[in-house]
This record gives C-alpha cells, sequence and structure tokens, in this order.
C-alpha cells in the first residue's frame, strides 16, 4: 500500500517526536541536563507562577497528573521551601499553594539556565522559523488533550 504525503510526514513527526522524547529524557538524566530541576518539578513550579496560587486539583487538571502524585510533588516541594500553602479565602478548608520568595528566585535560575540551553540549541534558527515552531508546537499540545 503506497502512503500519501501526509501520511508519510505523520509518520515521521511520530518517528522525530518519539526521538525527541527520548533525548529530552537523555539530556535530562546526564551531566547535560537542562536546569536545576527535574522536569516535573520545573512544570509544577512554572505552572504556580503564571497562576500565582492553586489547589492541589486545579495544578492535578493543568498538569494531566493523578492528584496523588501531584500531593507527593507539592509535599517535596513545600519541605525544600520552594511552595507554602495557605487556606483558600474563598473556602477555609481547601488550601491554595504558591511559591515562596525562594522559589520564585530559583525558578528565575533555573528558567534563565532552560533559556540559555534553548539559545544555544536554537542559535541558527531564524525568528520566522522559532516563531512557526512555537505555533506548532502550541496546536500539537492542544490536540494531545482534546
Amino acid at each position: 500500500m503506497r502512503l500519501s504525503k501526509k501520511e508519510r510526514a505523520i509518520e515521521q513527526i511520530e518517528y522525530e517526536m518519539t526521538t525527541f522524547i527520548r533525548m529530552a529524557t537523555y539530556v535530562e538524566q546526564t551531566d547535560k541536563k537542562v536546569g536545576i530541576f527535574e522536569r516535573a518539578t520545573y512544570l509544577l513550579l512554572r505552572e504556580l507562577d503564571k497562576l500565582g496560587s492553586a489547589r492541589l486539583k486545579t495544578l492535578a487538571d493543568v498538569l494531566k497528573l493523578d492528584i496523588s502524585t501531584v500531593s507527593r510533588q507539592a509535599a517535596s516541594l513545600e519541605s525544600k521551601g520552594l511552595i507554602e500553602r495557605l487556606a483558600d479565602p474563598s473556602d477555609g478548608r481547601a488550601t491554595l499553594f504558591h511559591l515562596t520568595e525562594t522559589g520564585k528566585e530559583k525558578l528565575a535560575m533555573d528558567k534563565k539556565i532552560r533559556l540559555s540551553r534553548y539559545n544555544q540549541w536554537l542559535e541558527e534558527w531564524t525568528e520566522e522559523e522559532c516563531e512557526i515552531f512555537t505555533k506548532l508546537l502550541l496546536r500539537l499540545n492542544s490536540a494531545f488533550i482534546q
């Protein structure tokens, strides 16, 4: 059976995405690691930075993780002084998490390191290529959750 041009392209995208995920995992586990935080920690801190503060369920929904997983991550980050929990003013029984000043500072350092590495990797890309890739990644990430 002969594949259409689109089917061949999708096959190549599948292979390249699988390779990309593998390379990202490899880099994360070597001395070439990007940033100071593990990927899961970085994403949780970035979400809290973006949201300002959030309930555990909100974080789990946004990160597409089980509440128990996010709860363990949050407990670890809280013990390290990176986040803290406060009573939700709209419901005293609920808890909101937000970044501490230490968390904000370390997240800013980590983000700076990551952006430096991505700038190196994409150094030869044009501004237009970066913008196109950004739009396509956003579209792909959206398709994953639909």
